[in-house]
């Protein structure tokens, strides 16, 4: 199936022997069954030709191609390296913050300010 977006036209045809930029290949359920836009106009080539029989010869090719895959050496595993990003990754000899619970009821403060509790861990 081919598209031509300036036309709003869709072609419908047999598959091509090579790959062509922009088509898509459809199964003869879905070549029959597609539909487009509103506004567009569909052309559908129809061909007569016998569907091919299921081949050997594929499945031979699809038997050699894993056997051959399976005979390449695979890399061993290499750890991967990652950042620190959570505290608990951090290491303990690193300094931690300190906290200061600070009491600001306000008025009531004295004439110190606000009350300043240390927090240890």
């Amino acid at each position: 199936m081919t598209y031509g977006y300036d036309e709003a036209t869709a072609v419908i045809g047999p598959l091509s022997p090579l790959p062509q930029p922009g088509t898509i290949d459809l199964c003869a359920q879905h070549a029959q069954s597609v539909t487009m836009p509103v506004g567009w106009q569909v052309i559908r080539l129809q061909t007569e030709f016998e569907e091919a029989p299921p081949s050997s010869d594929d499945l031979l090719a699809l038997a050699d191609a894993i056997r051959e895959a399976s005979r390449t050496e695979v890399p061993p595993p290499v750890r991967a390296q990652r950042e620190v990003r959570r505290p608990t990754d951090v290491p303990r000899h690193v300094p931690r913050p300190r906290l200061a619970v600070i009491n600001g009821e306000g008025e009531d403060d004295g004439p110190a300010g606000p009350e300043i509790h240390s927090v240890e861990e």
